[in-house]
């Protein structure tokens, strides 16, 4: 009588069994058929079923059911929860059963349905970050990475998935996740993919996590991968510039002036270099190259500007210290002079751009001071009418 309850029981967990994955070939059944919401309630009983729960294939037919439910509503969640049934198939596919056995038996199921599931994830994550949903995208693209890593594909051996390693990181950074956002910039620049826009995205990222230490490492590194890349030398450049690493800055600039001669901003940046360091006289050499590559370069025609009219103010104040008349007029000559040496680079930086404050301001004085009456009036009345507006 024993055995013979043994074998009814038997029999009925194996009934059991083949019910609950009867349920799973059914929910298939429907979903090839359309009706999506029988497919859902049979899908339930079978991830909740000790029976079911464990075999690889209840969650590939999971996945499948959420992905045609995305298709129909679009909603974002269903194509995550897609994804994430594939992970869990295969890690239920690379475990096997509870003793080992039948390990990696559903893995060409597998990766089968993700040839045909991988270009709907990474429409899905595309539009996303196109909507803005940049928290979206970055989930969406981390999980197309992770799962071109499954197991499933080691004997592949692909190649880093460079592309979306890169854009999970630009939507980390546009999501304001720094920590994963430089952790995948990071790994695109280890794999030269986007090559200085990587480097520089991080770089953006450093600024605004406010992590200033790592900001010069990565532009260095950056130079070294991507010489070429101007956009790094000069950014890497401008940090040491605003950081007062005044002696890193000319050694870089000298490197980028020697690789391209004929870099106007260069010039430029180096006669900021002298400027801030107080040394006017090579800054003024630096400036006058740059407007011999080009005359209509903004910056180095302020500049020069500037560096005259200063020039000009201190010497008319030692001027107004002498007490000899002889030299003091020799002396209010020489600042005379010096002003007038600063009015056209003005007027020229005042043509280049006509509504710049500090440029209108400083014609002001000159005109003021050169009892140039016509120029003086307009100038004000321009100043006057920017001030109200």
């Amino acid at each position: 009588m024993k055995r013979i309850l043994l074998l009814v029981f038997s029999v009925l967990v194996v009934a059991s069994v083949y019910s609950q994955k009867g349920k799973v070939t059914a929910a298939a059944a429907f979903i090839d058929n359309g009706d999506l919401d029988a497919a859902q309630a049979r899908i339930n009983d079978a991830l909740e079923h000790d029976a079911s729960k464990y075999w690889p294939r209840t969650y590939i037919v999971a996945a499948n059911l959420a992905t045609q439910q995305y298709k129909k509503s679009q909603e974002i969640s269903k194509v995550i929860d897609a994804a994430d049934y594939y992970f869990k198939a295969a890690d239920l596919d690379a475990k096997g059963d509870a003793k080992g056995k039948g390990a990696g038996r559903a893995a060409k199921e597998i990766k089968v349905a993700l040839t045909f599931f991988m270009p709907e994830l990474q429409n899905a994550g595309i539009e996303a970050f196109n909507a803005e949903d940049y928290s979206s995208a970055m989930n969406i693209f981390e999980k197309v990475v992770d799962l071109n890593k499954l197991s499933i594909y080691e004997s592949d051996n692909l190649p880093a998935d460079s592309v979306f390693i890169y854009y999970t990181g630009l939507a980390a950074s546009r999501s304001g996740d720094w920590a994963k956002a430089e952790a995948y910039l990071e790994e695109a620049i280890d794999l030269t993919y986007a090559e200085g826009d990587a480097v520089l995205l991080l770089h953006e990222v450093y600024a605004q996590s406010g992590d200033s230490a790592k900001m010069a490492p990565n532009l260095k590194r950056g130079f070294e991968l991507f010489p070429e890349d101007d956009r790094i030398l000069t950014t890497l450049i401008n940090y040491y510039l605003q950081t007062e690493q005044n002696d890193e800055a000319l050694n870089y600039l000298n490197t980028a002036i020697e690789a391209n001669p004929d870099n106007v901003s260069f010039y430029n940046a180096r006669g900021v270099l002298f400027d801030l360091s107080k040394d006017f006289y090579k800054a003024e050499a630096e400036y006058k190259k740059a407007l011999e590559i080009n005359p209509e370069y903004f910056e180095p025609t302020l500049n020069l500007g500037v560096i005259y009219y200063n020039r000009a103010a201190e010497e008319m104040n030692e001027a107004n210290d002498m007490t000899d008349n002889r030299s003091y007029e020799k002396a209010r000559k020489q600042a005379e002079d010096t002003f007038r040496q600063s009015l056209p680079f003005m007027e020229k930086a005042h043509e280049l751009r006509p509504d710049d404050l500090m440029v209108l301001e400083t014609l002001k004085n000159l005109y003021y001071r050169f009892e140039m009456t016509e120029e003086y009036n307009a100038v004000d009345a321009k100043l006057k009418a920017l001030k109200e507006e």
